[in-house]
């Protein structure tokens, strides 16, 4: 959700059947596969302007080759600035979020040089590996929603944010919540989380829906059934008790809106997305202090 980021140098692009995009647009599909063979490893695992790199501190003293088995440790690391997978088919292109890598090994040999077969050995020093990414897509025209959570009522508590943080995988959790306008919300749009009810209150983390809305009995235990998403959490405040940005900075800020009060899934425009993120963007936490300053 931050501007003028060159998402060249975050994005590895692949070719793929133009099936596959409409596949992964309409959440039928959430993941791709990329071999690293011989004919990639050079790109794949030597560019490190968006792709791959190896890990220093991991790799044995002695390294021969991009299939290195290393005792049935992926012996690469993903970049922390690869982000996003582009998946080109013909006329048709999707630009997708990576949610998380999940590195396979599969044929096992062992290595005899560059110019040599793989031969096949359950034993051998080296393996063929592939790259599962698991991918949302980013919608060209995305909504944004305001989601509210009040831990003095919520079924959701402090000591399980703190969980969520300290467990944290690629830099993400994930949750499900409840959304109440939902009714244009789409897998792929984004979200800010406004803590309330409390001295306390402000936004504490932002994210992207990974999931279309789906119905379910209300977390509250009321008869009433109830509108949720499943959510992708990103870049949460270290502790709950200092939000990314405090409620009185926002209420300065944008005060049109009316932040402690109202729905959890509320649609904002544009352009309240926009102020939003420009004042995240501007903001900087101050360990001396329970505010933000700019």
């Amino acid at each position: 959700m931050k501007k003028e980021e060159d998402l060249n140098e975050q994005t590895i692009f692949l070719e793929v059947d133009c099936k596959v995009i409409e596949k992964i647009r309409n959440g039928r599909l959430t993941c791709v596969v990329l071999d690293i063979n011989e004919s990639n490893q050079t790109f794949v695992l030597e560019n490190v302007d968006g792709n791959l790199m190896l890990d220093i501190d991991k790799l044995p003293d002695t390294y021969h080759s991009c299939f290195l088995y290393n005792h049935g440790i992926f012996p690469y690391i993903i970049k922390k600035t690869l982000n996003f997978v582009g998946l080109n088919g013909g006329d048709d292109c999707c630009f997708t979020k990576i949610i998380n890598i999940e590195p396979v090994s599969g044929v096992r040999f062992n290595y005899q040089g560059s110019d040599q077969p793989i031969i096949e050995d359950p034993n051998g020093d080296s393996c063929v590996w592939e790259l599962h990414f698991e991918l949302v897509p980013v919608l060209e025209e995305p909504h944004y929603y305001l989601m509210r959570w009040n831990p003095s009522i919520s079924s959701f508590t402090e000591k399980d944010y703190e969980t969520c943080v300290s467990n944290m995988k690629r830099g993400v959790f994930l949750l499900d919540w409840t959304i109440y306008d939902w009714h244009e919300a789409r897998r792929g749009d984004f979200f800010y989380m406004m803590r309330v009810g409390d001295d306390k209150a402000g936004i504490m983390f932002s994210g992207q829906l990974i999931s279309d809305p789906y119905p379910g009995d209300d977390w509250a235990g009321t008869p009433k059934r109830k509108m949720y998403v499943n959510m992708l959490c990103m870049n949460p405040a270290e502790s709950c008790a200092k939000p990314r940005i405090s409620l009185n900075k926002i209420q300065a800020a944008i005060p049109e809106i009316e932040w402690e009060t109202g729905h959890s899934g509320e649609l904002i425009s544009r352009d309240i997305a926009e102020r939003l993120s420009e004042l995240w963007d501007s903001d900087e936490y101050d360990s001396d202090d329970s505010e933000y300053v700019n």
